[in-house]
């Protein structure tokens, strides 16, 4: 039997859809129109209640299971006025209800964030910095934070074929932290592993938190002329973008919170104001700049895809980062060659390898001598012994600082390139 029209001026839910974020489980009803609606905690047992005024189900309302050890279940039910959706919770927890209107494609819809407990997935500022430090005593594994943009709500750029970015810049996110970690003295963690949404400034906090030493968000372009095509990266402005086509682009990626339903005044706040003096102070922006050229200069070698010149933006994803960052587009979702490309398997996993080959070669560039090491070229018949004796090392640590195991052999491939103590 189908479902009965709606009276007039009655609003449809059209489906309700969940997923689980680090610190939040979302809850979405997509709706047909602007509602009028109430919500509350009921306790014993613990659940939220949202209650919309002329509510209709245009689906069949049957319990939806969640059991992610915060929501048990979603419940639907149809009064004689009014239409509820009701949260089963696993215990009391706190909870924000908010109303978004239509937009980007995107219905009208009442959003339920119900907060994770502070002991399973504690807010990032109440959580314990990690000190990753390398110095002159001591070199280990330098932390590269990859950040899939968009997730959840904030699909990003889409195309007519159905390509949504947010789903591409996790894939690329996921094979470049694959293709890092298989890199001796290197490792890679991201800010969202899943299609969960994340603020802009939790990304941070998390690299931050971490203890991160470099910062890279993965993106894709689109443009009114389906002519644009190719890779741009960019590093930190902190006046903003100088001409009108990367104003479009700061701000479409700026907005990412309000497409999550984050309601901040970001460049207003006293903490960025503080952070952008702090940054005048220091020279991260510099470093900023040569991880994107070098990262550019090697995207430039992978054939099926173009280079644009590296660009400066106001994003605030990177504002306030005191790591050397860069967010890189990867390519244009209006340009049919560029979509091509991004669809290839084989071309991400060659454009992944030179991302992270430009990774690499900033860090053995600037960041290896700022920590009191350098790198030195293996030449025809060097060992180990003799490298170690030349720098005035043992060859444990020169082994342990190149991921070398101890028993092997002491012999070294010609042109490769080590980690030693500059004398």
């Amino acid at each position: 039997m189908g479902l009965r029209p709606p009276p007039a001026g009655a609003v449809e839910i059209a489906s309700v859809r969940h997923w689980t974020a680090p610190d939040h489980t979302r809850i979405v009803a997509d709706l047909s129109g602007v509602p009028v609606y109430r919500h509350r905690f009921l306790d014993d047992p613990p659940r939220i209640v949202l209650e919309i005024d002329d509510g209709m189900f245009d689906f069949d309302p049957e319990d939806m299971v969640v059991e992610n050890e915060i929501v048990r279940r979603i419940r639907f039910n149809k009064l004689k006025k009014s239409a509820q959706i009701v949260i089963d919770l696993e215990q009391s927890l706190r909870y924000d209800t908010f109303f978004l209107e239509a937009g980007d494609g995107k219905p009208p819809r009442i959003v339920v964030d119900v907060k994770h407990p502070p002991l399973d997935t504690m807010p990032s500022a109440s959580r314990a910095r990690v000190e990753h430090h390398l110095g002159p005593d001591r070199i280990g594994d330098f932390l590269i934070m990859i950040d899939p943009g968009h997730g959840g709500e904030d699909h990003g750029r889409r195309n007519p074929d159905g390509l949504r970015e947010k789903d591409l810049a996790l894939q690329f996110a996921k094979a470049l932290q694959q293709e890092i970690n298989g890199r001796s003295g290197f490792r890679a963690e991201l800010t969202r592993k899943s299609d969960v949404f994340v603020s802009l400034a939790e990304r941070r906090k998390i690299s931050e938190d971490a203890g991160a030493h470099l910062f890279v968000s993965l993106h894709l372009n689109a443009a009114p002329s389906k002519k644009a095509r190719g890779t741009e990266v960019f590093f930190v402005s902190l006046e903003g973008a100088s001409d009108r086509a990367l104003k479009e682009l700061e701000q479409i990626e700026n907005s990412a919170d309000l497409a999550g339903g984050v309601r901040t005044e970001v460049d207003a706040s006293p903490e960025v104001t503080k952070m952008i003096v702090d940054l005048r102070q220091n020279d991260s922006v510099e470093r900023s700049q040569r991880l994107a050229t070098l990262i550019t200069d090697h995207v430039e070698d992978v054939r099926g895809i173009e280079t644009r010149r590296v660009k400066q933006a106001g994003f605030a994803v990177l504002k306030s980062l005191f790591i050397p960052a860069a967010l890189v587009e990867i390519g244009f979702l209006t340009n049919a060659d560029d979509v091509r490309f991004v669809r290839s398997k084989t071309q991400r996993d060659q454009y992944v390898e030179a991302l992270a080959d430009g990774i690499v070669a900033y860090c053995e560039e600037v960041e290896i001598p700022r920590i009191g090491w350098k790198m030195h070229t293996v030449a025809r018949g060097e060992t180990l012994a003799e490298i170690a004796s030349h720098y005035a090392m043992d060859e444990t640590t020169l082994r342990a600082a190149n991921g070398i195991p101890d028993g092997r052999d002491g012999s070294v491939s010609p042109g490769k390139r080590l980690r030693v103590r500059a004398r």
